[in-house]
């Protein structure tokens, strides 16, 4: 019985959820929301996955690449950075281990911002 209640709870929590901020930056730019089959799986352990493959799995439902390379994006630092991906790791309810959400930021800094650290 608690399994029949969770999903839906899960799938309206991942449907009303955000990470931060959400204002498309052009038309049609905004991506839906995955669906539960395609959500990375909740796992007793770190991933053996790439920062780019955790990204893609977990970050894309949201918004594309599109949302980095902006010229007005809001991130401005590397602590920023780190801080917004926890906020989206949390908003989306995916529950990563710390080391798959250092991966995300690393893989998000070196494609992307190029931060000091």
């Amino acid at each position: 019985m608690r399994k029949i209640l969770f999903l839906p709870l899960l799938a309206l929590s991942l449907a009303l959820s955000a990470c931060g901020e959400k204002k498309p930056d052009a038309p049609n730019s905004v991506k839906p929301v995955a669906a539960l089959s395609e959500v990375a799986p909740v796992t007793s352990a770190p991933s053996n996955l790439s920062g780019k493959e955790l990204h893609d799995a977990n970050c894309i439902s949201c918004h594309d690449s599109s949302k980095y390379t902006r010229a007005d994006h809001k991130m401005q630092d590397f602590a920023m950075l780190s801080a917004q991906v926890k906020r989206c790791d949390a908003n989306l309810g995916a529950k990563l281990f710390d080391e798959d959400i250092d991966k995300i930021i690393n893989y998000m800094n070196d494609t992307y911002y190029k931060f000091p650290k």
